[in-house]
């Protein structure tokens, strides 16, 4: 979101001088059901490198199970390719599922455009044309 923001932000003050020093912006809240799907991974990831890291003996200690699970021994014979898959791979897997990439502008609490809605990323033609038909006079130059 910074980056994208940061750009737009600049365009609008650029072009639309009344606007300096009031563009802001902030982040789309996660959705709800992703947020907890986000959490029950990352404890995921967690149990996981734990269980490979401390050994077959840490499953002595878990009451309902009696042998080490499967997927356990294909881990532990490559365990660099799992930690590093555990390590790389899932949070960036994570992150891509909670990044919305929802972008609006919103001018006296009217939405001007929305990419949610319209599924693409505003360019310039189109902040100049929402802005000024909003009433904002373009910069002359």
């Amino acid at each position: 979101m910074a980056r994208n923001f940061q750009e737009v932000k600049k365009f609008l003050e650029n072009e639309f001088p009344e606007l300096r020093g009031h563009v802001t912006g902030e982040n789309y809240p996660v959705p709800p059901v992703a947020a907890i799907a986000v959490n029950i991974v990352s404890a995921l990831q967690i149990l996981c490198m734990g269980a490979l890291l401390m050994g077959d003996s840490v499953w002595n200690y878990i009451p309902f199970v009696q042998s080490p699970p499967n997927w356990y021994y294909a881990a532990k014979e490559n365990s660099m390719v799992f930690l590093i898959g555990l390590f790389l791979i899932v949070p960036t897997m994570v992150q891509k599922y909670v990044t919305t990439g929802a972008f609006e502008l919103i001018l006296d609490g009217n939405i001007m455009f929305s990419k949610i809605e319209l599924g693409r990323f505003p360019n310039g033609n189109d902040i100049i044309g929402i802005m000024t038909k909003a009433g904002l006079q373009q910069a002359s130059g």
